[in-house]
């Protein structure tokens, strides 16, 4: 179980109200993981949101030519596998703790489970997801369009 005050420092709940958060309180609970902890792999299934309390987390990918790349890194108040609220979803990229993290995890299970019991919960949840989701797929898109752009065999025929 998580207080409602510890989940006020998380952005992705800030502005939730009281009685939401302590809903989600009582499925959340705080995990610490050790510096270089692989939390979750790329392609593998999620089960799990993840929220940082405390630490720094980097969220990597790996191309299919084998090249590493950090996609982003994670300081507190930030949330990441999102992606477990859509069921069969497999992680895009791994999370591994760059130092010592405490992180507060909610089952995508138990979410749902909230879903179909709080249907108002449910809208405002998925609404922050959504208002997450949104610029980070136009920042992939923009990274994609300017690898399209700047490839040598691509811009050929551009």
């Amino acid at each position: 179980m998580v207080d409602k005050d510890t989940l006020k420092k998380i952005g992705f709940l800030k502005d939730m109200p009281d009685p939401v958060l302590e809903k989600i309180g009582t499925i959340a609970r705080v995990a610490t993981f050790d510096e270089e902890t692989i939390i979750f792999r790329q392609n593998q299934k999620l089960a799990l949101i993840y929220m940082l309390v405390s630490g720094k987390v980097f969220l990597n990918s790996r191309s299919s030519s084998g090249h590493s790349i950090t996609l982003d890194e994670v300081t507190p108040g930030r949330t990441f596998g999102l992606s477990a609220l859509i069921e069969e979803s497999s992680g895009t990229f791994s999370a591994v703790c760059a130092e010592a993290s405490s992180i507060i995890t909610i089952s995508s299970e138990e979410m749902h489970s909230l879903f179909k019991s709080d249907f108002l919960a449910g809208h405002l949840i998925m609404a922050k997801v959504v208002e997450i989701f949104r610029p980070r797929m136009e920042k992939h898109t923009r990274y994609f369009i300017h690898s399209l752009t700047t490839h040598p065999e691509v811009s050929r025929f551009i």
